[in-house]
């Protein structure tokens, strides 16, 4: 079994497994349970052919449509390969600083402030307030008189939106104290939640990461933008490298930001199977957390490392969240995925069960 916490390593455990990668269900890596876009897969065989020539030296393709997209200036939007490369880049450009993070979080913000030498302070949202980041703990991050403050909206691994409440005060002070605000919205297409990216335009020291790869369940071939002021885009440019995106991805992304139907679909029909896979998981865990986005995260009694390894012997990838800084032992992040495959997880929950009872 592979020992990566990390979601998604299906290639991994389908060689460890002996069988094919489409037999395994991933509940470990959050990408959009409606799938590709239809017609995807032919658009990109056409395109192949245009691969003999080298691509956007800076995506501005991708960029044209983006900011079309979302009526924003191009001269406000990067693209990249993936929101890890950004979080990395980010890293390096606001080194060296006194940065904290708003946890529990993705562990590639400590990591990536760790490879710039930097060693970030965590404000922990609290088990009891169901790891809400309200203005309380804005406050206490505050306190600490960082020059950057890092977070995700919706939070991962909860999928809980962040209020509003909580957001414009960490504006509001940005904007008077130089402090940059870096929010991660790589799960915001998939709730009711308002996106931060019109107030980079006023709000200087404000960088907002965006996901393509997520959306339109495109990771394998990795796909993000950020938006923040125009001079902080420049800035970023000259740092960033040439040719970020190959063709294929950038492609992708041209055209699955035409799919307006899907993209209006995408809350509604996560809404309708997180609900399903919260039913389900109600039956086994001990407690769960309301989740705004395509996650639910939720604690059991039970070892959770034997669910995991007798999961992952039928081809089920669980998400071990102990890697979560504020999390403590006994927390599993689920994937929303469709309905089919939640059938299959309760059944092989039911089994589990059974046989430990």
């Amino acid at each position: 079994m592979p020992k990566h916490t990390h979601g998604g390593r299906i290639f991994e455990a389908a060689k460890d497994l002996g069988i094919s990668f489409q037999e395994i269900l991933d509940f470990s890596a959050n990408i959009n349970p409606q799938g590709q876009p239809k017609g995807l897969k032919d658009h990109l065989f056409k395109a192949f052919a245009a691969t003999v020539h080298y691509p956007d030296v800076a995506a501005e393709s991708l960029v044209e449509a983006i900011s079309s997209k979302l009526s924003l200036p191009p001269q406000a939007i990067l693209a990249g390969a993936g929101s890890t490369p950004h979080i990395r880049m980010l890293s390096r450009f606001l080194a060296p600083h006194n940065s904290v993070i708003l946890g529990p979080a993705f562990a590639e913000y400590e990591e990536s402030l760790n490879a710039a030498g930097c060693t970030p302070q965590y404000v922990l949202a609290k088990e009891e307030k169901d790891f809400l980041i309200d203005p309380e703990l804005v406050e206490e991050a505050i306190a600490l008189k960082p020059t950057a403050i890092i977070l995700a909206n919706p939070a991962n691994p909860t999928g809980r939106l962040v209020p509003l409440m909580s957001l414009e005060a960490l504006l509001e002070h940005s904007r008077i104290s130089g402090t940059w605000v870096v929010i991660d919205e790589a799960f915001i297409d998939f709730t009711y939640g308002k996106s931060l990216i019109m107030s980079c335009l006023k709000t200087p020291r404000l960088i907002v990461l965006r996901s393509l790869t997520k959306i339109f369940a495109i990771p394998g071939l990795r796909l993000a933008f950020l938006v923040a002021h125009p001079d902080t885009i420049s800035s970023l440019s000259a740092i960033s490298e040439p040719w970020p995106i190959n063709y294929m991805a950038l492609e992708a992304g041209l055209y699955c930001l035409k799919q307006d139907q899907y993209i209006k679909d995408t809350p509604l029909i996560t809404k309708d199977l997180r609900e399903k896979l919260t039913k389900v998981l109600t039956q086994y865990a001990c407690s769960l957390i309301e989740s705004d986005a395509n996650f639910v995260l939720s604690r059991f009694t039970s070892p959770v490392q034997n669910l995991i390894e007798s999961l992952y012997q039928e081809g089920i990838l669980l998400r071990n969240a102990a890697n979560f800084i504020g999390l403590r032992d006994g927390y599993l992040r689920f994937a929303v995925r469709p309905q089919g495959e939640i059938q299959t997880l309760s059944r092989s929950l039911e089994k589990f069960y059974a046989r430990t009872a």
